[in-house]
């Protein structure tokens, strides 16, 4: 049987093949052992010409040619040096980045007329948010335009009084009573004004509070402090506001930039640290980024009993959700070996690691002694020199050649 590299033929067809193709000249020694009169020392012979399924120098040979393995898609390389990643796996999760989280909290008590904007909402900072009917704010503004009122009055008899005491009208401790009413007047008319700026009213506000009517000043508008989405809403029409509570009215947050914080246990806590690259992934959905770590909590959380690791993700892309699990992969060092191979090549037989070894008829199977592995790779502490050609992909077909020639050779030697 050819075999082609056409893909007309299966692969699993093209190792039952290959199988039988070689299983047939042993049959076939068999079948003329009666002329021979010695089975095992014909079967010998056959080997001995022709290659056959084993080395008779280990007894651990497959004979393949360059077109099977090809169509086998065994890749042949040379064992060299290499460095092998030592990695940490670590859970996660993505957060929203707190620096660009905004709570939104009235400064004055207040019941709830109006609420302009929800949850999932996109707001401008300045945006109205909400309008609240606060006692205290009125309260606040009446002082202020009681002040302004008994300012202005003050600052008229002042200016009568020194008139008058240019015309010698008046004493001079007349027109210093008056200059001190008008100080004072001045100092609870700024103590008024900063009050309510402190209750967050702007300057140009309070400037043109007295041409409102009194209908306002109970007025307070709550007001986005920046640019974001609505992330939390706590706020119904009609509800008591206060300025102390838990939960606030409004939670704004951007996601052009996220958190992936990561759980550190106590076995890691000596490996990971900040500046360390790590390779952030997406437990479901395929999404990838790399980072660098941060931050590491200072002290262990008392639920999980882990610190947490933080790196900052560009998000402008969106592609991360905030509450989304990952994987942070953290490489914590890295080693040099003398001969480090893919784990694709180790294959256990006969219980102990062994790799394949290219021969002039095919490969050889070969005990080896592996050392750490790390991700696809192991390193080769004994059995492979470096300048070794082996097979690296696809060796669990020479496995199976190599088992069924092993079982084929004990069913011979009875």
């Amino acid at each position: 049987m050819r075999i082609t590299s056409s893909g007309a033929v299966p692969f699993a067809a093209v190792l039952l093949s290959v199988l039988m193709l070689s299983g047939c000249g042993e049959h076939g020694a068999e079948d003329h052992s009666g002329n021979h009169g010695d089975h095992g020392d014909h079967e010998e012979h056959k080997d001995n010409k022709n290659g056959g399924h084993r080395d008779h120098k280990t007894g651990k040979g497959i004979a393949l040619d360059d077109e099977v393995i090809h169509e086998f898609g065994i890749e042949v390389r040379r064992a060299a040096p290499g460095q092998l990643a030592i990695t940490r796996t670590l859970p996660g999760e993505i957060r929203f980045d707190e620096a660009l989280m905004t709570h939104v909290t009235p400064r004055v008590a207040g019941r709830a007329e109006k609420v302009r904007r929800y949850s999932g909402d996109r707001v401008e900072k300045g945006e109205v948010l909400a309008v609240l009917s606060s006692t205290e704010l009125a309260e606040a503004r009446s002082q202020y335009l009681s002040r302004q009122a008994r300012l202005e009055l003050e600052q008229a008899d002042f200016e009568r009084t020194q008139q008058l005491a240019k015309d010698r009208a008046v004493s001079e401790a007349e027109l210093q009573r008056a200059r001190q009413a008008l100080k004072e007047a001045r100092v609870r008319m700024t103590l008024a004004r900063r009050r309510l700026e402190a209750l967050g009213m702007a300057p140009q506000a309070v400037a043109e509070l007295d041409t409102e009517g009194s209908d306002s000043l109970a007025r307070y508008e709550l007001r986005a402090p920046a640019s974001g989405t609505i992330i939390e809403q706590h706020l119904t029409r009609g509800e008591r506001v206060d300025t102390d509570r838990d939960d606030p009215p409004f939670v704004i947050a951007r996601r052009d930039q996220v958190w992936a914080e990561f759980s550190v246990f106590p076995r890691s806590l000596g490996e990971i640290r900040p500046g360390q690259v790590v390779e952030v992934s997406a437990s479901e959905g395929g999404n990838r980024a790399s980072g660098t770590i941060s931050y590491i909590t200072p002290r262990m959380a008392q639920d999980s009993r882990s610190a947490s690791a933080r790196v900052v993700l560009d998000n402008s892309d969106g592609q991360w959700y905030p509450g989304q699990f990952v994987t942070g992969e953290v490489t914590v060092r890295e080693l040099e070996a003398d001969v480090v191979v893919p784990a694709s090549a180790i294959q256990r037989l006969d219980d102990q690691p062994h790799v394949f070894v290219r021969t002039d008829h095919g490969f050889r199977r070969q005990p080896v002694r592996t050392g750490i592995s790390a991700g696809s790779r192991v390193i080769i502490r004994e059995g492979l020199d470096a300048g070794t050609r082996y097979a690296a992909t696809n060796t669990f077909t020479l496995k199976a050649e190599a088992g069924r020639a092993q079982l084929k050779h004990a069913g011979h030697s009875h």
